[in-house]
């Protein structure tokens, strides 16, 4: 039987769980979102690829991975000279720690290695040849004393001019060769991935039509948060998030270890139908993305996308 398909099932590599660890690799632009533990035993060589790594904030199991990571680069069977940049959100104290630790640990690198402190609203381009492409940031609400940041990747496109609409192919094509491309097309900004790292509901406007949103969703509801850390998203705000910013398609991660995998299908299941987000929801559990809408045993239906390249454990379940 064909193994389902998702948006960008060959291009995400991750694993989150709640408190333990999250992280994110978009082979396309060779981005990792986050850094946490077991990025670098997860990916092996990969981590050569990566190019930029996006930090969301400041937190343990968001940059405990980085150690390894660089480690690797240094010294792994692998591309030793290509550089790297860590974007992180600025004067983020428990990241600057980090530094100084790999400061201290790392004196001698065999590659280039910049740190690059951001602030919400800042731009990134992520593709030289075309300029077509680039990173957003935007704020996140997760810590009130430290900023914490989401990001979008964003394309410059163009569409026909409403007034052009459904005029010949042949008199546009004449039309451009006596007045330019600009007579009859604009151009506008599409996101084509978001990511939220740890937070509260992320704002609409900021992930608004996005193809591909990642968010959060620690608890399933709103009374699973026993200690009223209020950091922390829970199933019905996330689908309403996704729905009012009109995404096609909903990763959800970070999902806390309370919940076991059908339980999780069930509470999704009936908040699907009480929500109606209108797009697809898929699910990153451990280092398995998971099509929510899938019926029967997920056991046997969840896609074998491993980072290992390896089949599924029943026993991880």
């Amino acid at each position: 039987m064909t193994t389902p398909q998702f948006p960008l099932q060959d291009q995400l590599r991750g694993f989150s769980r709640a408190l333990f660890s999250t992280w994110l690799y978009h082979r396309r632009f060779n981005i990792l979102f986050d850094a946490g533990e077991g990025v670098a035993s997860s990916l092996y060589n990969r981590v050569f690829g990566i190019r930029r790594v996006f930090l969301s904030h400041g937190h343990a199991d968001h940059i405990a991975g980085l150690v390894n990571l660089l480690n690797i680069r240094n010294l792994g069977a692998g591309d030793q000279t290509a550089s790297l940049k860590i974007y992180i959100p600025k004067n983020n104290k428990l990241i600057e720690f980090m530094m100084d630790y790999l400061a201290r640990t790392q004196k001698t690198l065999s590659f280039e290695l910049e740190w690059i402190p951001i602030d919400a609203g800042e731009e990134i381009m992520l593709d030289d040849q075309r300029n077509k492409v680039f990173l957003r940031s935007f704020k996140t609400r997760h810590s009130q004393r430290q900023l914490s940041l989401g990001y979008n990747i964003i394309e410059k496109r163009r569409r026909l001019k409403p007034e052009y609409e459904g005029i010949a192919q042949r008199d546009l094509n004449q039309i451009v060769w006596t007045k330019g491309k600009d007579e009859i097309a604009t151009e506008f900004e599409k996101t084509i991935f978001s990511y939220g790292g740890d937070s509260r509901p992320i704002d609409p406007a900021d992930v608004k039509e996005s193809l591909f949103l990642c968010h959060e969703c620690t608890y399933m509801s709103s009374e699973d948060d026993e200690r009223d850390f209020q950091q922390h998203s829970f199933l019905d705000e996330v689908l309403e998030t996704a729905k009012q910013s009109k995404v096609e398609t909903l990763l959800l991660f970070h999902t806390s270890l309370r919940y076991n995998l059908e339980e999780l299908r069930e509470k999704i299941s009936l908040a699907k139908a009480r929500v109606e987000p209108g797009c697809q929801v898929l699910m990153l559990y451990g280092d398995t993305i998971i099509d929510t809408s899938i019926e029967g045993s997920w056991r046997k239906k969840v896609y074998k996308e491993r980072l290992k390249d390896k089949s599924l454990d029943d026993n991880a379940l």
